[in-house]
């Protein structure tokens, strides 16, 4: 292999190195020779497919050879303190793209089938990437993530990945929210323009949540725009959705005048809330029956892919929750259940609790409703079962089994704990976190609602 900065020697097969520079050479003269203009629409597509064809083949090359210089110590002898580093230095490339070209390659070598659709050409480097890591995880999944790989869109394939990683024997999904979430972020910097940057991570669910309040505010402002600049009598601005994101996100933070959009307001501000967007599960029925997915079943969000299915059933308090049913693959049925709490019952419920109910926490800010004896166990939307609680705590409560319970004797003094789960099998029928503790249902029982 022959690096940036020494000259090429031939290894294994001493006829290899001469065809790679003789195929290098070629190519390089048919670049210099092309002239775009001179070219047909159709022999310029057809150029571009062939060369398409020729970049996935060495991307393949650079997958199979990158675990062979890690091993080698190559990299090292060279002066560099990793093998990502060595091949992001010949690449020209981000240290990221070289450490994921290098664990592409070492986990294809334990999948055959895999690497054939490598050497052959029809998998992109990215596409083989994203099989690579569900398949090692789920080598029984490997033939069918192949299949129709070669012709569908990126996005689909990442799509199928995250399914089957989702529901992968050795994938716990709760424990993933919980790592997605201890591992969420926000940076920002400023460019070499002076531009500010931002970039950030988050749990699929918050991200399903800012969408619903982002997306409408930008509706809103484009209508309000066109509507002002029809009234002035002017051409409305042409500004892209990018922008149009942008500026709602600004004023959701900042409070600005996008009507209707909620800020970090306190507990009144959840009296006149306007009515929650409805968000859309598709999920297997046998899947939310049991409590959680089991490899070939789905539990996700619209548009925003797998989640654990206990999420699903807290993502149902308080807002609109449209359930798409299915058995293989096809919708079975669609149950719309609502949770909407009504005015009055805020009202009440806002004047009793002001603050996150947990002791010890007076937080008064961000406060969600939460249902203390979850609907799905048999708790009902009455004053009686609601509380409200920051968002820390609830997600104590539906993540890691703390139980909340009522001791005091009216609405005066409603005296609340907020304890760890109980050792297993000493656990009230309480909380959202069951996972492999919750007995299979009887295949007749209908599912939560």
């Amino acid at each position: 292999m022959a690096s940036a900065t020494t000259p090429r020697t031939a290894v294994g097969d001493p006829g290899l190195g001469t065809r790679t520079g003789s195929v290098a050479d070629l190519l390089g003269s048919v670049v210099a020779d092309l002239d775009p203009d001179t070219l047909l629409g159709a022999d310029a597509a057809a150029l571009y497919a062939d060369f398409t064809r020729m970049e996935r083949l060495v991307t393949a090359a650079k997958v199979l050879l990158a675990p062979r210089i890690a091993a080698s110590g190559q990299w090292e002898l060279e002066g560099h303190r990793s093998p990502a580093g060595w091949l992001a230095t010949v690449e020209g490339g981000s240290a990221g793209q070289a450490r994921r070209t290098l664990e592409t390659g070492q986990r294809i070598t334990a999948l055959p089938s895999v690497a054939e659709a490598l050497r052959a050409g029809r998998l992109s480097g990215a596409k083989a990437a994203e099989i690579a890591d569900a398949a090692t995880l789920d080598p029984r999944a490997e033939t069918e993530l192949l299949a129709g790989a070669e012709h569908e869109p990126l996005q689909a394939t990442k799509e199928r990945c995250q399914r089957v990683k989702a529901t992968s024997a050795h994938h716990d999904p709760l424990a993933s929210a919980q790592r997605i979430h201890a591992h969420r972020s926000f940076s920002h910097w400023t460019d070499a323009d002076g531009s500010f940057c931002y970039r950030g991570t988050d749990t699929p669910e918050r991200g399903a949540a800012l969408l619903a309040r982002l997306v409408p505010a930008a509706d809103r402002l484009r209508t309000a725009r066109r509507t002002a600049a029809s009234d002035a009598t002017c051409d409305p601005p042409h500004e892209p959705e990018t922008a149009l994101l942008a500026d709602a996100l600004i004023l959701l933070v900042t409070g600005g005048s996008a009507p209707g959009e909620p800020t970090l307001a306190g507990a009144e501000d959840l009296i006149d809330r306007p009515a929650p967007a409805t968000v859309i599960v598709r999920v297997d029925r046998d899947a939310l029956i049991r409590g959680r997915a089991l490899p070939g079943e789905l539990c996700e969000l619209d548009g925003q892919g797998p989640i654990p299915v206990p999420l699903a059933r807290a993502l149902a308090t308080d807002s609109f929750l449209a359930v798409l049913f299915t058995e293989a693959g096809d919708i079975t049925a669609v149950s719309h259940l609502g949770r909407t709490i009504n005015q009055k019952l805020r009202t009440a419920l806002v004047y009793r609790d002001r603050t996150c109910v947990v002791p010890g926490c007076t937080m008064p800010y961000g406060l969600e409703i939460d249902h203390v004896r979850p609907m799905e166990f048999g708790g009902q939307t009455t004053l009686a079962n609601l509380a409200l609680l920051c968002t820390h705590h609830h997600r104590k409560k539906t993540y890691e089994g703390w139980v909340l319970a009522r001791h005091g004797p009216s609405d005066e003094d409603p005296q609340w704990s907020f304890t760890p789960q109980p050792p297993f099998g000493q656990e009230p029928d309480l909380g959202l976190d069951r996972r492999d503790h919750e007995p299979d249902r009887p295949p007749g029982d209908p599912p939560p609602t």
